[in-house]
């Protein structure tokens, strides 16, 4: 009955056509077996059938925000993110300046905007276009104004990089092989440099694979400011440890989801 009602509707209409989109998904998982591809993945999900709910504000229980999703990628994200990765461990305070590099939809973009309140600033980077757009609407339904969202990827360069598109919004990446297209790159300490912050005290990375190439942009804002690191591993433990090592920084925490240690997530600060 919980997971029923960890959602509604910004108006009336929409709660309703949730709920009964809710109640028909419960129906008909009583009667079919599991798709192969599970059941988010499959026609009869709730967000879409029988009636449609893309593009409408929802509310996300978890992260108490409104949200606009365009998929169930989004809208799983928003609504259950604290299941699949450990929130808990990032955790801003009020003044800080905290760094959201793969900022997505907004989920971590959000809760740290209220965290540090109006005497601290995120800058959030987002280079897939629809991502932003739904991470800068989701923004405004909560009156967001103290995080800046940038349409750039972070690297350990500056200019144009591969970017690969892929299926599923959240494994959007930079990959230099094989990108079907090109955006721009900066170095996270080029980025400091020019948004003239006078400190970082956190950086949430979720890039998909490329996490090593972004912390060699950001060696400058490591050994100055000695941020907090929230880091989403990709088969990169070991050279993301070596990396942050030469900088003493230590993995105060670490869990992962496929074994051994090819996909999770690590919390990292200074010795």
């Amino acid at each position: 009955m919980k997971s029923f009602f960890e959602t509604k509707g910004r108006s009336v209409s929409v709660s309703a056509r949730l709920y009964f989109n809710k109640l028909v998904y419960a129906f008909i998982r009583q009667i079919r077996k599991m798709p192969e591809r599970g059941w988010i993945n499959s026609r009869w999900y709730w967000f879409h059938y029988p009636l449609p709910l893309r593009g409408e504000v929802l509310w996300s229980g978890p992260l108490g925000a409104w949200f606009c999703p365009d998929d169930e990628t989004a809208l799983e994200y928003m609504l259950h993110l604290s299941s699949y990765e450990p929130v808990q461990w990032v955790k801003p305070r009020e003044g800080d300046v905290f760094i959201d590099v793969g900022g997505f939809v907004g989920s971590y973009s959000i809760s740290a905007a209220r965290a540090v309140g109006s005497t601290g600033q995120v800058v959030t980077l987002e280079p897939d276009s629809n991502n932003r757009r739904q991470l800068l609407r989701n923004l405004a339904l909560n009156g967001i104004t103290n995080c800046q969202v940038l349409s750039v990827a972070a690297w350990s360069g500056n200019g144009s990089v591969r970017w690969h598109q892929d299926d599923h919004p959240v494994f959007h990446k930079v990959e230099e092989a094989q990108g079907d297209r090109e955006i721009e790159a900066v170095r996270i300490d080029d980025l400091v440099q020019r948004l003239s912050l006078n400190r970082v005290d956190w950086i949430k990375m979720d890039i998909e694979g490329v996490e090593v190439d972004a912390l060699k942009g950001a060696t400058e804002t490591l050994s100055r400011f000695r941020p907090q690191l929230f880091i989403e591993i990709h088969e990169t433990l070991r050279p993301v440890t070596d990396l942050l090592s030469r900088f003493g920084y230590s993995i105060v925490d670490a869990v992962f989801d496929v074994a051994p240690e090819r996909h999770g997530w690590i919390l990292a600060r200074p010795s």
